[in-house]
């Protein structure tokens, strides 16, 4: 079932990888206690394998909506550019009013600014600005690709997107390697691979959706040994940046998976209704969080100590309470652009 043009289980999709980032900055915190051992380290890296393709998983969204459409480049930029733009000069005065409040060191986040860590998870949306400053080319690109037909389309499609995911995961590889600290508003490039690959698996879905779902939970228990071994000789975080090879395997086959079903109706449609929300829910979840640990930790400390229960309790928690959080900004004129 297709909803006016939308493969609907992508919308799900993007309801779960709503869901997914939470959990990276809720399970985060017991993989960066600095202990590489016991049960809350464990249950951290478990489920950090899960969830750790959220934002590649939203890259390939975008591009699966957003390429391909017929439309002049002055239309498209005054559509998303100043919407984009308007969430920034909001959010990120926010987050820093925010941070400075709960009493974090607000110079170092500002420090920081070139290489994109004042941007606390703001980073994605100065990222999607540079994606989407490329689309009316991208697009001149993917015609061209399809002038000679869908099977000519398909294999130069899969090519470019292959060598653009590789230069991505090599360009990562670098930066890791000599903790090299880029211009952020150069990162954007990296991400050209995602975003090509959603456009490529909407109009080339597989008919088959297991092997698919089997690639995806291969590549999640490959990323945990992988990332646990990582810690344990000292390498830390490689294996769960947006582009190391696991994490490229994992997210394409998860929108595969999703992608392959074609629409989906019943109880699941209605979940991807929620998908309207779920940039709203990006931009709030970080408050939100730190509410709901707060609360918690006052409250009940012994759950704080189990990992296992606490992560998704608190994803749960921290999702629908940022989900009511939007719901009533869109109620409010002076708000509803800021979600």
């Amino acid at each position: 079932m297709t909803t006016k043009g939308r493969n609907t289980t992508v919308d799900v999709l993007r309801v779960l990888a709503g869901l997914m980032v939470i959990g990276i900055h809720t399970s985060g915190e017991y993989v960066l206690e600095g202990v590489a051992e016991g049960a809350n380290f464990i249950a951290g890296l478990c489920w950090e394998a899960v969830v750790q393709p959220a934002v590649p998983i939203f890259v390939i969204i975008s591009g699966a909506f957003v390429l391909g459409r017929n439309e002049t480049w002055g239309d498209f930029y005054r559509k998303r550019i100043p919407r984009l733009l308007v969430l920034l000069a909001f959010w990120l005065p926010f987050y820093w009013l925010w941070l400075w409040l709960k009493g974090d060191d607000i110079g170092s986040y500002l420090a920081g600014f070139w290489q994109g860590r004042s941007f606390v998870h703001l980073w994605y949306v100065v990222m999607l600005l540079g994606l989407y400053a490329v689309v009316p080319l991208l697009n001149e690109i993917i015609r061209r690709c399809e002038a000679d037909g869908e099977k000519a389309a398909r294999k130069r499609l899969w090519t470019l997107s292959t060598i653009l995911l590789l230069l991505g995961i090599l360009s990562n590889t670098y930066d890791y390697i000599l903790g090299y600290n880029r211009f952020f508003l150069f990162l954007w490039p990296d991400y050209l691979g995602y975003f090509l690959v959603g456009y490529t698996l909407k109009c080339h879905a597989p008919q088959r959706s297991l092997p698919a779902l089997s690639l995806y939970g291969l590549s999640t228990i490959s990323l945990f040994f992988a990332s646990r071994y990582a810690f344990e000789h000292g390498e830390g975080l490689y294996f769960y940046r947006n582009l190391s090879p696991l994490i490229v395997l994992s997210a394409i086959s998860l929108f595969a998976f999703f992608v392959s079903w074609g629409g989906c109706g019943g109880k699941l449609a209605r979940i991807g209704k929620m998908q309207g929300d779920i940039l709203g829910i990006y931009l709030v979840h970080i408050a939100v969080l730190n509410v709901v640990t707060k609360i918690l930790v006052l409250t009940t400390p012994s759950l704080m100590q189990c990992a296992w229960l606490n992560i998704p309790i608190r994803v749960g928690l921290v999702f629908f309470v940022s989900w009511g959080v939007v719901r009533l900004m869109k109620r409010l004129p002076i708000c509803r652009y800021l979600v």
